[in-house]
């Protein structure tokens, strides 16, 4: 007997098609659905996925830009330093940064635990974070400067308990990061010329170590109790997007081979020896074992 209009579809085919019903009700939109199925090893085409990206990303980094840009133009003309430009940017980025209200907290709280600013009011804490935030925007930190050295290292909770330091934590090891590699302007044409010209097998091996650095910040965030972040909706997606297009960049500021992971952790570790010149701290061997987690 023959069978009329029979369709036989190769596993291939089978798997795409289980792995978007998996993922669909999830989403709200095909650019939300591409990246979600992306990040979760789904064999989308990558065309569409490359279109999900360039949408996900580059109306986020000309917000930022335009923010940054406002922030600048607030600063009166009269602070301005026309042989410093690049400290009047470092205001203006650091005045961008100042609206992570979980990092700002942290960072608060923190300097209130010193005696000296323990009974300091709120604003007063803000602008002492908000010029650690400058310095950590500036194209190096100023080490010889033991005040703003002290403010660093109790913002960051490097000299007492850690708790709830995490959001901090990984805005510095961000900004470090920047000062530890070999800084150059890009606008925003560059970045996407740089991303279209990514192959798709380094698209998926990009997929890789953004997964990896999830994974690395995921242990930092938990104190060590979870080891794998999952990307399991669509605004974990869109995040993990942004992170791929933005390494392609400024992967390219690091040496070869650097991966995003072990980029931020050491700068983090950076960031923690220069504050603990002076040996006061918990000891090399403690903070290693609160960044990696807990096995």
């Amino acid at each position: 007997m023959k069978i009329e209009n029979t369709t036989v579809h190769t596993p291939q085919i089978a798997a795409l098609v289980a792995g978007l019903l998996v993922c669909a009700p999830l989403c709200r939109s095909n650019d939300d659905l591409a990246l979600l199925a992306f990040f979760n090893e789904v064999h989308v085409p990558l065309d569409r996925v490359r279109a999900a990206l360039l949408k996900v990303y580059f109306p986020e980094y000309s917000k930022a830009q335009v923010r940054a840009e406002e922030a600048l133009q607030r600063i009166p003309a009269e602070h301005r330093d026309p042989e410093e430009p690049w400290y009047d940017w470092a205001e203006a980025a650091a005045f961008v940064d100042m609206e992570n209200r979980t990092a700002v907290q942290q960072m608060r709280e923190n300097l209130r635990r010193r005696s000296d600013l323990a009974s300091a009011s709120r604003a007063e804490l803000d602008q002492r974070v908000c010029g650690v935030l400058i310095w950590l925007n500036a194209p190096a930190l100023p080490t010889d400067d033991s005040v703003f050295m002290a403010d660093l290292r109790t913002a960051m909770a490097f000299t007492g308990p850690p708790e709830r330091s995490r959001a901090a934590w990984l805005l510095a090891a961000h900004c470090h990061s920047e000062q530890l590699a070999e800084r150059t302007e890009t606008s925003g044409i560059e970045r996407l010329e740089t991303f279209l010209a990514v192959s798709d097998k380094e698209l998926q091996a990009l997929r890789e170590q953004v997964q990896e650095s999830l994974d690395a910040v995921w242990r930092m965030a938990s104190e060590g109790r979870y080891h794998e972040f999952d990307v399991g909706s669509a605004a974990t997606a869109r995040m993990a997007g942004r992170l791929l297009v933005e390494w392609t960049t400024t992967r390219r500021a690091h040496p070869p081979g650097s991966r995003p992971a072990q980029v931020l952790v050491d700068s983090l570790r950076s960031l923690w020896s220069l504050c603990s010149t002076d040996s006061i701290g918990e000891g090399r061997s403690a903070f290693q074992r609160r960044t990696r987690g807990r096995s």
